[in-house]
């Protein structure tokens, strides 16, 4: 008959492990912060330093995404990767400390946490530090927008003093955002959340006399050359993206002169987009989440010659489509095959994740973890100082 565990020897070997899995928490944090300071991660299609530390450590994104947020707060924040580095917090409670506490109040933010379970340390250091900024009330709104290429890059600013018109403008982009993230893409970002936002509103113009006149056109000539419409000439990665799929207007010229202007048709058919979408299930960019607004790429380009057939195509993230037309990634292989296509960096080497390694020997100092988390804690009393006004808890 097996004898009930006690319940001090279990809450003590947990307590050791804990801190000693903080520790290493703390080892792969001051790795991150290593690589965003020289942007070691970037290039070969990695989309982020998210990305990067989830093929490389086999952890979970929300897990990598703590890491990254205490890793770029080190600097700031000294004494809480101090307590992380000796166990006395835990990755989920650095993560807390690192995304509201201001550097002045580094010291007590770190010290309470460290007697504070995550859920009360979470309510302590939001209910204290709170932004309040007002916008004086001049008496009539005014609203203004700039947009257009300067220097080849496409700006657009908008500013308005209607608290409310700005708001439903930040909901919808943060809606669209939402929406590309629970279609799997993880690192969709608010300006992705934008360009959503600008293409919903087309695809919902159905008058054809509407629908054509704000129609985004790219026009190609035979020798690879391309240029937006009314606009200037679109770089080749650009060009190549979206030529991948889309619809063509073919115009027919005599002599260098246009003549004629045939019927609009897509590069990849409806039911050929259908069937790869359904056998690739997401993007084929190793560890890429992305499912929803895919686009599918031509592994041998179709001005190349490349047909258009499953064979021939793949489903990549807008993301991964586009670096991989710049150049950062390359793709060979069978894409009608699960396992059969091989992505390399353009330094040549393999993207794949990485198996962990067998762990080392534990050569980890004294876990300095404090079992006595949970306490009742009453707002009333919480108080913050200033680092050079600290009072010794």
């Amino acid at each position: 008959m097996a004898t009930r565990t006690d319940w001090a020897t279990v809450s003590e070997e947990i307590g050791e492990l804990s801190g000693q899995v903080a520790q290493l928490h703390a080892q792969i944090v001051s790795l991150a912060a290593r690589v965003i300071e020289d942007d070691t991660w970037k290039g070969g299609g990695i989309r982020s330093v998210e990305h990067f530390l989830t093929l490389k450590t086999g952890l979970d994104r929300h897990t990598v995404g703590k890491m990254v947020k205490v890793a770029r707060r080190t600097g700031e924040l000294p004494e809480l990767m101090a307590s992380l580095t000796e166990g006395r917090v835990t990755l989920d409670q650095a993560a807390i400390v690192a995304a509201h506490a201001p550097a002045s109040y580094s010291a007590d933010a770190t010290e309470i946490a460290q007697y504070a379970t995550c859920t009360q340390l979470r309510r302590a250091l939001s209910t204290y530090f709170r932004s309040d900024h007002s916008t004086p009330d001049t008496g009539r709104d005014t609203s203004s927008l700039t947009m257009g290429v300067i220097d080849d890059q496409f700006r657009l600013s908008f500013t308005t003093t209607d608290l409310v018109a700005g708001s439903q403008v930040q909901q919808a982009i943060r809606e669209a955002k939402d929406a590309l993230f629970t279609a799997g893409n993880t690192e969709a970002s608010l300006a992705d959340g934008l360009v959503d936002v600008a293409a919903r509103s087309l695809e919902t113009v159905t008058e054809p006399s509407r629908r054509n006149r704000y129609q985004v056109l790219i026009h190609l000539d035979t020798d690879g050359k391309s240029w937006l419409h009314k606009a200037g000439a679109l770089p080749h990665h650009l060009t190549e993206r979206y030529t991948c799929e889309g619809q063509l207007i073919p115009v027919w010229e005599t002599e260098g002169k246009p003549v004629a202007v045939g019927r609009t048709q897509r590069i990849v058919p409806g039911r050929t987009r259908r069937l790869v979408e359904d056998r690739d299930k997401g993007c084929r960019f190793p560890d890429c989440a992305s499912t929803g607004y895919l686009e599918i790429h031509h592994k041998t380009h179709w001005r190349d010659g490349g047909s258009t057939d499953p064979s021939n195509l793949l489903c990549l993230c807008s993301f991964h489509h586009d670096e991989h037309h710049r150049g950062s990634f390359t793709i060979s292989g069978d894409p009608e095959r699960p396992d059969g296509l091989t992505f390399r960096s353009h330094h040549g080497e393999k993207i794949t994740p990485r198996p962990p390694d067998p762990p080392p020997e534990p050569d980890l100092p004294p876990h300095l973890w404090e079992d006595n988390l949970g306490e009742h804690l009453d707002m009333r009393w919480v108080h913050f100082n200033p680092n050079h006004q600290r009072v010794p808890i």
